[in-house]
């Protein structure tokens, strides 16, 4: 059956069974992906996948069932489960269906030349980028997890209050560990690319960065516990707030899971120099999307601005307890899942600060630049952090010492405060639908224990 069709015909009987109103999602796509070491494909995956979810109030209560089939057999089972499902909702919250904006934001988030490059192409790009970092340096002794990837996907929800919505996207990822040796002591380079178009992909340019980074590790050391100016590069400071993003969806707060809620709203909880923003649309992000997963427009908002806490991100459930609008932050996990909350595309607003000149001035300091145990060595609830890194000793505004046998601590609500500066090297990784970028940034007033 085709979605609208299967739509239909669930929708009838669910109105017959006695659902109030009801709403179907479904999602699905195609994925590819090649990994290759030593010449040879170590891994080939192609696999699809498609399902439908549906919701409805019953008896007052919203009920879930999902199916990866859309057939008239599998229709009574699911109201069925959904019907029952709904009895055991204890909550009192009210879970409600969205009849739709009056307009959404166009997006272009779908690439048909992507899926043009056939297989066979993506394993030979694959190997020769492992043997062509293999060949910049006779340190290299392993080029690993070479892949080369690509996706395509769709979403559409509907409902009985005529919402109808769809949305495509594809997207290509790239990835390289180069691993050197040097003295019987090993260190490895990551470097990735993602993209909508194969023709902005140079295999020896990704390939030069794994190994370059990898390199530079080399004659790393440890060093004696300070507290001193850190650059967080903006892959580590990605990393940092991916950890903590959590702490500003408005559910959390409203659970107790996170400091932040709706009664700090306007108060000042980080430095002057920090916007964060969530944006739907995004120029710089694959990610950008017109709708969540409820069907609520996406918004551009700042979620701090100068500092400032200005918005916190709702889903419909979390914004009738606060007594505001959905920010169109609503997620779902695949066509199965229940309705959470997540960023758009999220990012800390670059300034135009070169990165080199966030080091200029520092006398003798810490770039961050890999970062381990990050949901281990975390609480987002409290904030207090504490990851193993590594990265580079800053003397006199330059970089000097490789160092490694780190560990970065402090909290992250206090690390908001003492944000001195932020680059202007923003860079997102998207994940399909939104994505996180973060340029790098420098703080002050946390500690670093070495040896």
């Amino acid at each position: 059956m085709t979605f609208e069709s299967f739509k239909q015909e669930i929708f009838a009987q669910a109105k017959a069974k006695g659902f109030t109103d009801y709403e179907l999602f479904q999602s699905g796509g195609t994925s590819f992906s090649v990994r290759v070491l030593n010449g040879e494909i170590t891994e080939y995956k192609s696999t699809s996948s498609e399902g439908v979810g549906f919701r409805g109030t019953y008896n007052g209560k919203m009920g879930y069932a999902s199916s990866e089939l859309m057939a008239p057999e599998v229709i009574g089972q699911m109201l069925d489960n959904a019907a029952a499902n709904a009895t055991i909702i204890e909550e009192e919250a009210v879970e409600t269906l969205y009849p739709g904006d009056a307009s959404y934001p166009e997006v272009n988030s779908y690439n048909p030349v992507l899926d043009e490059v056939d297989a066979g192409q993506k394993i030979t790009w694959a190997q020769e980028m492992e043997a062509y970092a293999k060949s910049l340096d006779p340190r290299v002794k392993i080029a690993d997890f070479c892949t080369v990837a690509n996706s395509n996907s769709e979403m559409a929800i509907a409902n009985s209050y005529g919402l109808d919505l769809t949305q495509k996207s594809n997207l290509a990822m790239v990835f390289i560990i180069a691993r050197v040796e040097e003295n019987g002591v090993m260190k490895s380079g990551t470097a990735w690319w993602t993209g909508r178009d194969f023709a902005d992909f140079d295999y020896k340019k990704l390939a030069d960065q794994a190994v370059k980074k990898a390199l530079s590790y080399l004659g790393a050391k440890s060093i004696a516990s300070c507290e001193v100016p850190i650059v967080f590069d903006n892959e580590s400071t990605r990393d940092l707030f991916g950890v903590f993003a959590s702490v500003f969806m408005a559910e959390n707060g409203q659970k107790g899971f996170s400091l932040l809620n709706k009664d700090k709203l306007g108060e000042t909880i980080a430095a002057p120099t920090v916007t964060l923003r969530d944006d739907g649309i995004c120029a710089e992000s694959l990610g950008s999307m017109a709708f969540d997963a409820e069907g609520v427009a996406t918004q551009q908002k700042a979620v701090i601005e100068n500092g400032v806490l200005t918005n916190l991100l709702y889903n419909l459930k979390s914004a009738v307890k606060d007594g505001v609008k959905s920010t169109g932050n609503a997620a779902k996990q695949g066509h199965g899942g229940a309705i959470t909350t997540s960023y758009t595309n999220f990012y800390l607003q670059p300034s135009d600060t070169p990165f080199e000149t966030l080091l200029a001035d520092i006398e003798r300091g810490v770039l961050i630049t890999e970062m381990a145990g990050l949901h281990s060595g975390a609480n987002a609830v409290s904030g207090d952090f504490s990851f193993s890194a590594e990265g580079f000793l800053i003397e006199n505004g330059k970089l000097t010492q490789p160092i490694e046998q780190i560990t970065v601590a402090g909290n992250f609500y206090e690390l908001l405060k003492n944000i001195e500066a932020v680059g202007n090297d923003l860079r997102f990784r998207s994940i399909g639908n939104g994505g996180m970028g973060m340029p790098s940034m420098k703080v002050n007033g946390l500690k670093i224990s070495g040896m």
